[in-house]
């Protein structure tokens, strides 16, 4: 008996179509709502100027510069489930508190935030349909400004296949609003995207979808769009019950012009480590298992067309533990 959670594949995630959408505002002189009041400049040149809570950047063309952001989360869920007929709904709905502090940027990144999330999955009806999606809703001040952030974001994935074959289509919808206020800032997003899930055995699975974005984004009496082709992959492979590798590929093809236009590939590697006990009920023990996940693994990126430097590929190596 286990209350492993199932893991979620393809979830709706923010793309690279925002880095197209958020240059068509770049100025030689901007403010601004979340830029660094000093930061590191890796490439280009930037210059900095600050009285109160107001920043002025003075840039070159493709600079980039870094932030320092550390998010804490804290998080509570319940994972129901009920049955409707032969099919089952499976729930998991609960709530997040994040505090994210910025070591360069205190002023603009520094936020409290709440969220509120269900994330749904179903069985095969009639042995042909399934769904899964989510809805979320987050919103929270920031600790050394009178602004404040709200976002939604949702997302829903029809998967069209016998339970029992190894092939499936693949097909969902998603969208993303992010409001500041007082100012007007604005930034929305959705995704409509098709593919495959292939099934090889029962340790090896592959996933290939293509994805269109499209991406809005208004600072005052100023707005901006920008879509985006999206090709990507992912290869899962288990090794006996706690092995498992993962590897992923994705190109983003921006449609105005291809500055931002990215190759994103990485790995993983993780072991699950189930910790148990015994409960008794009724006079029968059963056992019981809670599964801890040790995972590490490495992403790229590469802007193969960023003229901003020497700074177009990143490499970021990551450690994870899961509980539970």
């Amino acid at each position: 008996m286990s209350n492993a959670k199932p893991r979620q594949r393809g979830d709706f995630k923010p793309k690279l179509i925002a880095l197209s959408v958020a240059a068509c505002f770049s100025l030689s002189t901007a403010q601004s709502l979340a830029n660094p009041t000093g930061g590191t400049v890796s490439s280009g040149s930037a210059s900095f100027a600050s009285s109160g809570n107001t920043l002025t950047i003075t840039n070159s063309a493709n600079a980039i510069i870094n932030r320092d952001t550390t998010d804490y989360n804290f998080n509570f869920a319940v994972n129901p489930s009920f049955h409707l007929g032969n099919n089952v709904f499976s729930l998991s709905a609960g709530i997040q508190r994040t505090l994210r502090r910025d070591s360069q940027d205190p002023i603009h990144m520094n936020q409290n935030l709440f969220r509120q999330y269900v994330y749904l999955s179903t069985s095969s009806f009639y042995n042909w349909l399934s769904l899964k999606g989510y809805a979320i809703h987050e919103s929270g001040p920031f600790t050394q400004s009178n602004l404040r952030s709200r976002d939604l974001a949702g997302a829903l994935e029809f998967s069209v296949g016998r339970p029992w074959g190894k092939t499936a289509l693949i097909t969902g919808w998603g969208a993303r609003d992010e409001q500041f206020s007082p100012l007007i800032r604005e930034f929305y997003y959705t995704s409509t995207y098709a593919g495959i899930e292939r099934q090889f055995s029962q340790n090896f699975h592959l996933r290939a979808v293509g994805e269109y974005l499209r991406s809005w984004r208004v600072e005052e009496q100023k707005f901006a769009i920008a879509q985006a082709f999206r090709p990507a992959a992912n290869i899962d492979y288990r090794i006996g019950h706690n092995w498992d590798v993962e590897a992923s590929f994705a190109y983003s093809r921006n449609m105005g012009f291809h500055l931002y236009d990215a190759v994103e590939s990485g790995f993983s590697v993780s072991y699950a480590m189930p910790v148990g006990r015994t409960f008794e009920e009724n006079g029968q023990k059963l056992p019981l298992r809670y599964p801890i996940r040790f995972s590490a693994g490495l992403q790229q990126e590469t802007f193969f067309n960023f003229s901003g430097g020497n700074k177009s590929q990143q490499f970021r190596p990551f450690i994870r533990i899961s509980l539970f």
